[in-house]
């Protein structure tokens, strides 16, 4: 029998084991590396890929969800929360990350409950927007407008009725007057909704369906401010398979390596 023992086996045993938390320790830091690059990397494809550019709201959607020693795995999450008052992130947003329907704003909740807008709708900006909603250096709808035009419709649910507007204030919008020539004007502004081309309330309309403004004599300065289209479906812009698979490729070996010689220094 041949018998081999080792003096200080368990200080080898203790080394052993802080090796192996090490390791775990050098995965964790490596995982939430690659996760806030991740994180990082979508924010400059928004950027890029946006229209305009990515706003606060938008940068602010996505949220990293560390890696523990007891769980090696992080996530970048699609926030599913809102900001005050605004919709959530993943109603809003989600689309443009996996593609098919976007989900109805607030905005048009408000006109739906008041039976404005139809299911199956959506309202959407004119390509080329003008006096009647100018638009912000993203090319977005000013918050304030969308809260006046709801207020302006008595669009607001029962906790926000308050809020509607009164026909002193719509009458104080509009600003009306008379030209030299006694005609009525429109010196601000007015809204109305079209319910589009064709017979409606035994009128013949026009217009296309949608919130339109009116300014000037008899208000014959008409533009559209929002118009009701057909849901369509929508292409995804950013690939976050893709671009998750694409990181971990580059960017794995060099970070746990660097983390390992880092923990497994320490841990003598």
């Amino acid at each position: 029998m041949i018998k081999v023992s080792i003096d200080g086996v368990d200080a080898i045993k203790g080394m052993l084991q802080r090796q192996q938390r090490a390791v775990r320790e050098a995965a964790v830091g490596a995982i939430n590396d690659l996760a806030f690059e991740a994180n990082a990397e979508i924010k400059r494809q928004m950027q890029a890929k946006f229209k305009g550019g990515a706003t606060r709201y938008t940068l602010a959607a996505f949220k990293v969800e560390k890696a523990t020693p007891d769980n090696l795995t992080a996530i970048v999450r699609l926030r599913t929360d809102s900001p005050g008052k605004s919709r959530d992130y993943d109603k809003v947003l989600g689309h443009l990350f996996t593609g098919g329907t976007r989900r109805w704003k607030l905005m048009e909740g408000a006109f739906r409950r008041i039976g404005v807008l139809d299911n199956g709708y959506i309202m959407t900006v004119p390509r080329n927007s003008s006096w009647a909603n100018p638009l912000d250096g993203f090319g977005n709808p000013k918050p304030s407008l969308i809260v006046q035009l709801i207020a302006y419709f008595n669009a607001f649910g029962e906790q926000g009725y308050k809020a509607n507007m009164t026909d002193k204030r719509r009458r104080s919008l509009a600003k009306f007057g008379k030209s030299a020539s006694g005609y009525k004007t429109i010196n601000g502004v007015q809204y109305f909704i079209s319910r589009g081309r064709g017979m409606w309330y035994g009128r013949q309309q026009h217009l296309a369906a949608g919130i339109w403004a009116k300014r000037g004599v008899h208000g014959v300065d008409v533009a559209p401010v929002f118009l009701f289209v057909r849901v369509g479906s929508y292409d995804r812009v950013i690939d976050l398979d893709a671009l998750g698979t694409g990181i971990v490729r580059r960017w794995w070996p060099r970070q746990f390596g660097r983390w390992l010689d880092f923990k497994v220094g320490r841990a003598g």
